[in-house]
């Protein structure tokens, strides 16, 4: 999915490119009449993007090449909520690529003047990457935690030692005091979740498990059988990027409550989570006063924080 906005004479112009796919498997875009009749006057270009699959790759480089063969001289900002191939950023077996430094290198071969990311995984991304900026979940886990049920108390849960550092973080900026934390054991070769430990001391009060991404959902499915051995207090999930590939279903089963900030399903009605982001769509991710105005290139890996946007109530 794009978006793409033009800043002329400091109006902001927004339209959603058109992209089709060749017989043969090529991907090609357009961009919109309405923003190319405005492209020499333009002073930048913003792309919102969020990548979903390898044609959305594709169709970024092509979208970036049609924005400056219409005005060279526009620096492109680009908005990519989601960092494919982030969570390879590491080599666990012979013979395999380093997918986060192979994507990252893609682009920051298109220079953009800046590439704003949320939650990217780990800090191997922002590293790797070039004149970045990192939005944290603050605001969206923010608004998340003003749901009725948590008023009297909440528990954070980190569901494995690679968020441990994400939530004790959002836990500090947000107040809160009840934080624990989980372990998953996978086996290398495969991926399998083989084993998941919780602690015994876990608090009277409602259980957020804190993360994020969810994808297929079996982290979460096999904690929360785990913390059912350990409490019999509702629980509750936020994600910042809910892929939810494998549905929601078996979620909704374990969870009174689901949250994200990016809700790939687009789905509604009972059982829907709850999208905690209302900034989504073209200039989403972007600070106050950078992005949609004239503005020099922000310093290599800044973190900002997104505004809060306004409380939902869960569906199920």
């Amino acid at each position: 999915m794009f978006t793409l906005t033009a800043l002329v004479e400091g109006q902001r112009h927004t339209d959603t490119p058109s992209a089709f796919v060749f017989p043969g498997g090529e991907s090609q875009v357009t961009v919109p009449a309405a923003l190319q009749a405005r492209a020499d006057a333009a002073s930048e270009f913003h792309i919102h993007a969020l990548l979903k699959s390898a044609d959305d790759v594709m169709q970024l480089l092509l979208l970036t090449d049609a924005l400056r063969r219409l005005n060279p001289a526009a620096p492109v900002h680009l908005d990519m909520p989601y960092v494919p191939y982030a969570r390879q950023d590491r080599v666990c077996n012979p013979g395999e690529a380093l997918g986060a430094a192979v994507f990252c290198k893609l682009i920051n071969d298109q220079q953009y003047a800046t590439v704003t990311v949320v939650e990217p995984h780990s800090d191997v991304t922002p590293a790797l990457l070039q004149r970045v900026r990192v939005i944290d979940a603050a605001a969206f886990l923010k608004t998340a935690l003003a749901n009725p049920a948590f008023a009297n108390g909440v528990t954070l849960m980190a569901p494995d030692a690679g968020a441990r550092k994400r939530v004790q973080a959002l836990a500090k900026k947000l107040g809160v005091a009840d934080v624990r934390y989980a372990e998953k054991v996978r086996a290398p070769q495969t991926g399998r979740i083989t084993e998941t430990r919780v602690p015994d001391d876990i608090p009277a009060q409602p259980v957020l498990v804190v993360d994020d991404i969810c994808d297929g959902g079996r982290t979460f499915l096999e904690l929360a059988n785990a913390l059912r051995d350990k409490t019999d207090q509702p629980l509750y999930l936020y994600v910042t990027h809910g892929l939810f590939s494998k549905g929601l279903a078996e979620l909704n089963a374990r969870y009174a409550g689901i949250y994200t900030a990016y809700d790939w399903t687009a789905s509604e009605g009972a059982g829907a989570p709850v999208v905690v982001n209302t900034i989504q769509g073209a200039n989403a991710t972007a600070p106050v006063n950078t992005i949609g105005a004239a503005s020099a290139p922000a310093p290599t890996n800044t973190i900002e924080t997104a505004s809060a946007p306004a409380l939902a109530t869960p569906a199920n």
